[in-house]
């Protein structure tokens, strides 16, 4: 439950009964629905999502390396954009805009980047990812930027 959720954010340890006993007492019922469901937003727009993450990967002498990969969910192939054993914020920028760049070329455009809240992927990450889109808003139109 949402509210749940928001209220152990503050410490506050209330149980989902307790919250729709008092909603209801309130005559308070679900929040009304703004626009599509995630579910929706996701299939309607699937051409222009791109998913990243890192996936950890131990070698034989236990050492351990991050793998950083891209899903485009709409015909869900997977770009491996590369291995390292110390990722940081600009590596990942700099291989974000390669892959930008070898889409662009491709004649493939991508609007909605989706990714976690990893302190590796930065403001430059974001930025690099949706400059392409926003200078050649129609596909093929250019190169990465």
């Amino acid at each position: 439950m949402r509210i749940q959720g928001e209220l152990r954010k503050f410490g506050n340890r209330v149980s989902a009964t307790s919250i729709r006993r008092v909603l209801r007492h309130h005559r308070l019922g679900p929040a009304p629905r703004g626009g599509p469901s995630w579910t929706e937003f996701v299939k309607a727009h699937a051409a222009g999502v791109l998913a990243t993450d890192f996936l950890p990967a131990d070698t034989v002498f236990l050492h351990q390396h991050y793998v950083l990969f891209v899903v485009e969910l709409a015909t869900r192939r997977v770009h491996l954009l590369g291995v390292t054993k110390n990722p940081s914020g600009s590596w990942v920028t700099r291989v974000a805009r390669n892959l930008v760049g070898d889409l662009a070329e491709q004649g493939r455009t991508f609007r909605f980047p989706f990714r976690d809240r990893d302190s590796k992927f930065t403001a430059s990450f974001d930025e690099s990812s949706l400059r392409w889109h926003r200078n050649h808003p129609n596909p093929g139109a250019g190169s990465s930027g």
